[in-house]
Order: C-alpha cells, then sequence, then structure tokens
C-alpha cells in the first residue's frame, strides 16, 4: 500500500533552533511553499481518501491549505520530543547529556524527552496499525517522522538517517508492507448457505488490496469440475474461486473431490486423479481416513507457503455430529490450518436464529474458539429490520456479526453445482434464439453453458419435457457423469424421440462430453465402468461410437476451431471414453487440438459434438452456432472474459458495502 508523507513548510525560528513539539510560527513565506506542496499532491493523481497530520498547527495548516482541512490528527506523528532541550539552539545547549546524545543519537534520550528510536516505535506503532484495505494514504508530518517512516518501510537504513532528511515542503513515498493474514474459512449452518460465492468475494477484495489470496476446500462434492493446468481435476468452485484471485487453479485448492456416480456411490478423486468408487458408507466409515486427512493437510500446508490469505471453505454444516469424527474438511481442519472461522448462515430459507446459535452451541470449547465471526447471508427487504436481529444474535451466541449481506439478482457467479437449476427452467420466448439444454439426471458442468445464458440474443432454458424441447431452435446435450444411465432414461421418458424429431424439423443438436458419445451410434462399457449396462445404441446423429474406459483423460487444451488453423480457442477435457469413427466412415473434425489432433464430429452446420467442455466459452465458437439463425441476432454478442470479470468486482464491491472489514482484517491479524 501506498503511503505518501509530506514534511511541514519552513518555520520561523532561528537557525540552530531545537524546537521539537513546541508549536511553533511558519515563515511569511508559507503560502508560496504550501502551493508547491499542493501542486505536487495535485501530480500524484491520487484521490486520497484517508489523510492524516500531526496535531500541530505546521502540519494541520498546510494540510488544511492543501484540501484537507479534516485531516486526522494523530499525537505518534509529532516531531522527536527533544525534553529540556525545546527552543535551544543546540550550540548553546550546556546540558552534559548532549555529547553522549551526539555519539548515538539512534538510542539515546534528549534530557526529558525522546530518541530516534522511539520516534521509530511510534511512527511503526501508527503504521502497523493502518488500515491497509483503503487504497493510498497521505501524512502531514515532521522531519523525523517522515525519516522514520521511511526506515520502517524498508527504504533507508537506520546508518543513514541523516542523510534521509527530506526539505521543508518535501515529499517521499513509501510501500508499506501487507501484514500475513490468518487463514479465514467459511464455515456453513448448512449446505447452499453461499459459501463458495462468499469465498469467491473474499478472493477478489483480498487481491483489490493487495494481498496474493488462494482458495481451498479440502474435500469437495460436486459434478462440476474443472480440469488444471497441468492437466489433473479439481472443483469447478475451487477453479472459480481462483479467477477471483487471479491465479491458476491448482489441485492443492481442492486435494479431495467426491463425483457422486448414484445415489450411494462416489468416484473418488485425490490430487487430481481418480481412485476409484466408493459407497458413502465405505468412504466415511472404513480404514484409510488419516491417510486422506494427511493428504489434504500436505495441500493446505504447499498452498499456505505460497499464498496470503488462504480463503478455506467448508462442507454442509459444521454440526453434523454423526461425521464429526471422520470430518476432514470442516473444524478439523481449520484448526490444522489455525484458521480464523467465519460461520455462514442463511437467512432467505428462516431458522437463522437457531441454525447460528445451534451450529456454535454444538460445538466442543476447543472448536467453539475457532469461530470469531458470523455472516448473515441473503438477507431480502430493509437492512434496518434486522439490526435488533444482530444484537440478538451476537447476544446468544457470544459472537459478533460481521455482516448482513442483501440477496442480490444482479451479480452473476457461476454456481457450484446443478442446485439451481430448477430456476433456470424457463420456457421458449420469441424475438430470441431458443436454447434447450437437456436436463440430465446426472448433468454435469453445466457451466458450459454460462455465457449463452447471459448472451442477450439468447434464451436459454434447461428442460426434459418434450413440448419445450420442440420449440427449441438450439438442443444442447450437456456432459454426464453416468452417460448409459442417463441415455437409457432418454430413451425411456420419450426425449431420445423429441430430440430426433427436432432435428428432423430442421434444429441445432449440439452434444458436449457425454452429451456427445450419446450423439453416435452407440455407447459400449464392457468393463462395467459406469455401471452394470454394457451397451445401448446413441441417438445416430453422428457416425461414431463410444467405448468406455477406467482411465480418465483430464487436461486444459487450445484448439482451432473447424479449420480456421490458428490454435485461438481454450477449453478442458475431462472423460472416460475413447470415441471413433465407425465402421471407418468419414469424420469431419469439430476441432483441431493445438497439437493437431482432431476432437469431435460435425455432420453439417447444425449436427456436432465434442469432448472439450468450456468450448461454448469461445466466440468463434458461439457465433458459429447462432449463424443459421441470424434473423433474431439483434443485439450485440457477449465477451465472456469481460463479462466474468465485471461480476467478480461488482460481487467484491456487493460483499465489501456489507461486511465490516477493518473487524475482519482486526481477526486475521489479531494473535491470540
Amino acid at each position: 500500500m501506498k503511503v505518501y508523507l509530506v514534511r511541514h513548510t519552513s518555520v520561523d525560528v532561528p537557525s540552530g533552533t531545537c524546537y521539537g513539539q513546541t508549536d511553533v510560527p511558519l515563515r511569511a513565506s508559507f503560502e508560496e511553499e504550501a502551493a508547491v506542496c499542493k501542486e505536487a499532491i495535485r501530480r500524484t493523481g491520487i484521490d486520497f481518501t484517508r489523510v492524516y497530520a500531526s496535531p500541530l498547527s505546521r502540519c494541520t495548516r498546510l494540510a488544511a491549505y492543501c484540501g484537507f482541512p479534516d485531516a486526522e490528527r494523530d499525537d505518534r506523528l509529532k516531531e522527536m520530543h527533544m525534553g529540556e532541550w525545546e527552543m535551544q539552539r543546540f550550540d548553546e545547549i550546556t546540558d552534559p547529556r548532549i555529547q553522549e546524545w551526539y555519539q548515538d543519537y539512534l538510542r539515546v534520550r534528549t534530557t526529558g524527552g525522546e530518541s530516534f528510536m522511539d520516534v521509530l516505535a511510534r511512527v511503526s506503532d501508527f503504521l502497523d496499525h493502518l488500515e491497509r484495505t483503503s487504497g493510498p494514504v497521505l501524512i502531514f508530518a515532521h522531519g523525523g517522522v517522515l525519516v522514520a517512516a521511511q526506515v520502517y518501510a524498508g527504504k533507508v537504513r537506520l546508518e543513514d538517517v541523516m542523510q534521509a532528511l527530506p526539505p521543508y515542503g518535501g515529499m517521499v513515498e513509501i510501500d508499506l508492507p501487507l501484514p500475513r493474514l490468518h487463514p479465514v474459512m467459511l464455515a456453513g449452518t448448512g449446505s447452499d448457505v453461499g459459501k463458495s460465492v462468499l469465498a469467491a468475494a473474499l478472493c477478489r477484495i483480498f487481491l483489490q488490496d493487495g494481498y496474493h489470496p488462494a482458495p481451498f476446500k479440502a474435500q469437495n462434492m460436486a459434478l462440476n469440475s474443472y480440469a488444471t493446468p497441468e492437466g489433473l481435476e479439481i472443483g469447478r468452485a475451487q477453479a472459480v474461486q481462483a479467477e477471483a484471485a487471479g491465479i491458476p487453479c491448482h489441485t492443492d485448492m481442492n486435494p479431495l473431490l467426491l463425483k457422486p456416480t448414484s445415489d450411494r456411490t462416489t468416484q473418488v478423486v485425490l490430487n487430481g486423479k481418480p481412485i476409484g468408487n466408493r459407497s458413502a458408507y465405505e468412504y466415511f466409515r472404513t480404514e484409510g481416513r488419516e491417510e486422506l486427512r494427511r493428504e489434504v493437510n500436505q495441500a493446505f500446508d504447499r498452498l499456505a507457503v505460497r499464498y496470503n490469505p488462504i480463503v478455506m471453505e467448508g462442507a454442509g454444516s459444521i454440526s453434523e455430529l454423526n461425521l464429526k469424527d471422520t470430518d476432514l474438511v470442516n473444524l478439523p481442519m481449520a484448526r490444522h490450518a489455525h484458521a480464523d472461522v467465519i460461520l455462514v448462515a442463511d437467512i432467505d430459507r428462516g431458522g437463522v436464529f437457531a441454525s447460528a446459535y445451534g451450529s456454535v452451541a454444538l460445538q466442543t470449547p476447543e472448536d467453539r474458539k475457532c469461530i470469531k465471526g458470523i455472516i448473515v447471508n441473503k438477507f431480502r427487504g430493509d437492512l434496518r429490520l434486522f439490526e435488533p436481529g444482530v444484537k440478538m444474535l451476537e447476544e446468544i451466541c457470544g459472537i459478533p456479526v460481521l455482516g448482513v449481506i442483501p440477496y442480490y439478482q444482479d451479480i452473476y457467479i457461476e454456481e457450484e453445482d446443478s442446485v439451481e437449476l430448477s430456476q433456470k427452467q424457463r420456457k421458449a420466448v420469441q424475438g430470441k434464439v431458443n436454447v434447450a439444454v437437456v436436463l440430465l439426471r446426472h448433468l454435469s458442468n453445466f457451466t458450459d453453458f454460462n455465457m449463452l445464458e447471459h448472451d442477450a440474443r439468447v434464451n436459454l432454458y434447461y428442460t426434459n419435457n418434450v413440448d419445450d424441447l420442440l420449440k427449441a431452435d438450439i438442443i444442447l446435450l450437456p456432459g454426464s457423469k453416468n452417460t448409459l444411465g442417463d441415455l437409457y432414461e432418454l430413451r425411456r421418458n420419450g426425449v431420445a424421440q423429441a430430440i430426433l424429431r427436432a432435428r428432423r424439423n430442421g434444429a441445432t443438436v449440439m452434444g458436449i462430453c457425454g452429451g456427445y458419445q450419446m450423439m453416435g451410434q452407440r455407447i459400449a462399457d464392457p468393463d462395467g465402468v459406469e455401471g452394470d449396462v454394457c451397451q445401448l445404441p446413441g441417438l445416430g446423429l453422428l457416425p461414431v461410437e463410444t467405448v468406455m474406459e477406467g482411465e480418465k483423460v483430464t487436461r486444459q487444451v487450445r484448439f482451432s476451431f473447424l479449420e480456421s488453423g490458428t490454435p485461438d480457442c481454450t477449453g478442458y477435457e475431462i472423460h472416460m471414453g475413447r470415441t471413433s469413427a465407425v465402421d471407418g466412415a468419414p469424420v469431419v473434425p469439430l476441432v483441431y487440438l493445438e497439437d493437431g489432433t482432431p476432437d469431435g464430429c460435425v455432420a453439417d452446420p447444425k449436427c456436432a459434438g465434442s469432448y472439450i467442455h468450456g468450448i461454448l466459452d469461445n466466440p468463434a465458437v458461439i457465433e458459429w452456432l447462432l449463424a443459421p439463425y441470424a434473423e433474431k441476432l439483434t443485439q450485440p454478442a457477449l465477451d465472456y472474459a469481460a463479462f466474468k470479470e465485471e461480476q467478480y468486482n461488482k460481487l467484491a464491491d456487493h460483499v465489501r458495502k456489507h461486511l465490516n472489514l477493518p473487524l475482519l482484517y482486526q481477526i486475521l491479524t489479531k494473535n491470540d
């Protein structure tokens, strides 16, 4: 953080006078000198929101002239107190101590006054407690204070302080080092209380405030995953949080990922690689938990060395007593990390007092001490109505409420999982390109459609209703965590037949990953990778077939679209099947990877598929997809990268406005 310090103008005292903290007058040339200071401040181009001044009039008068009459006064910014020597000429001081002071002015105090180290101590105390969250600071002070500030910032060595004294009216600039913050964990009173989005908000706020944050969730359960630059797999929420933090995602941010394959079984992904499928009972109640605990703890430790602070996210509720002894992600993880825990409660669903109080009361005394604050999330209505509630919550829980965050509907952050899809089951409309995403039971990576969802030219909705599918201009078959199971269900409920009928009527059909596999002639699973179904016929829209294999392909890719030749598109692959042409049938690839490998298949401009997640985040692909419906494209295309940045900043602004950040920073720097 930048701090600008301005020394007062010249004083009207005899040369060589030791005036220290005496409130001496300024010379008659004050206005001329002050005008130079004012212009120097203007040239910085900074709109200072925090301005401080020594309470001595030579500093407050200059601050007022420069446009800051209300600068905050602070005694720690006074000049060195010269004690009994004040207002004496140095060459007339008879105190024998002055010779000792001349020999070591850094440490020897003037009689009844201070040493330079005393000044450095109080200036350091002022700078230590200066909030590092609101941009550059301007300070009007004295020569000794300006020198001490430069020593504090490492700009001047102690042995060089006499040479560092700026002239009257001079200005110096220093960079304040940011303090090391404790890790902070957002823990919940339950699932879907907003932990993931608040973690993204804190990542962006810390980034804006000059820190180098990183997200961390020891164990995540989600169908939405993402490939890291190293070609490993993590939960999509941590990838979003890393993007908000301005850093590449890494498996250390989510070392343990659970991807449900059915109501009772899940695929376990450790450090980015699948290690097998387990039932819920096997996962939570069999041996091996301590080994997993060591893995997630080590991942956190590696991350904490590289970033400051770590924004941790818990999972579900912190008060699931039946799972407490095997918990890897909530308070046991917070204890390992020495994290300050902030409890997030969702007031929108009701019962906020019971859920917050119960979550605190059910903890052991040791764990209760970890909880340093409460955030009440998703408040609707006039915030003043809950002001008494804040006091009540603080009284019954014994923990400060850091903020009440209002519900919003105008900020768009990628959701972690498909819990919100019920809100997106709209209908076809007139005047826009209607895009229907087939609502699979095991739908995964629905974030593939975020760019289309926010494109003003498009009306995107999720459905498995036959009539709504037939009204769509474009039908998108998404990825699936159980492709054969979902394909069987599409045939059983008539959706498969509706897709084929829509295709015959001229609709576009495009599949991504599992959806691409479904569009082929058949899918075989001879080794039972996905379950008991060995083979099913596909929709027959593309001349390809798929064989499921145990080895998962996980990688980020660059690719050229159709025959553009330039690999200027990006995406990622996460799949466990191999797709090839049927009986040597000619296949036109949809894309070519950077290394020349073909991917996907295009039958015609209205029928195609690809393994690449994120393919629809590329403008070239979107414009190709929408091209047959040019008559409906009456609004400009969406710049999705700029849109996402705007949303992260809007989210940070929203949370910053309603969160007591000074108190949060105080918590994260306090030594217990």
